[in-house]
C-alpha cells in the first residue's frame, strides 16, 4: 500500500522499490560516489508509527521522521523531493 501511494520521482530523482515495502529516492551526484540526496521511506517496525522517512545528504545522515498515517508520509515525501530538487537546481544555476 505504501509503495502505491508514494509519488513518482520528479526531475532527476530516481525511484527504486525494495523488498519489504521500502521505497528509495536517489538524486545522483556527478562529482561524488555518494548520491547528492537520498530519501528512504519504509514501514516503521521499531515503533508505533506507520512510516519512517530517512534522509541522507551526500554520504552523511540528514535526519529522519516518523509518521502516523500514510497520507502524512506521502505529503512529507512530496514536499521533501521538490524542496531538495529546487535547492539543487538553484545551486547548479549559480
Amino acid at each position: 500500500m505504501l509503495i502505491d501511494k508514494l509519488p513518482a520521482a520528479p526531475g532527476n530523482w530516481e525511484r527504486n522499490e525494495e523488498p519489504g515495502g521500502i521505497v528509495e529516492y536517489r538524486l545522483p551526484d556527478k562529482n561524488s560516489p555518494c548520491t547528492a540526496a537520498k530519501i528512504a521511506v519504509r514501514p516503521d517496525i521499531l515503533s508505533d508509527a506507520t512510516v519512517r522517512l530517512v534522509r541522507k545528504r551526500g554520504c552523511s545522515d540528514a535526519g529522519s521522521n516518523t509518521f502516523d498515517s500514510l497520507d502524512a508520509a506521502v505529503d512529507a515525501v512530496s514536499r521533501e523531493l521538490n524542496h531538495v530538487l529546487a535547492a539543487v537546481n538553484e545551486d547548479e544555476a549559480r
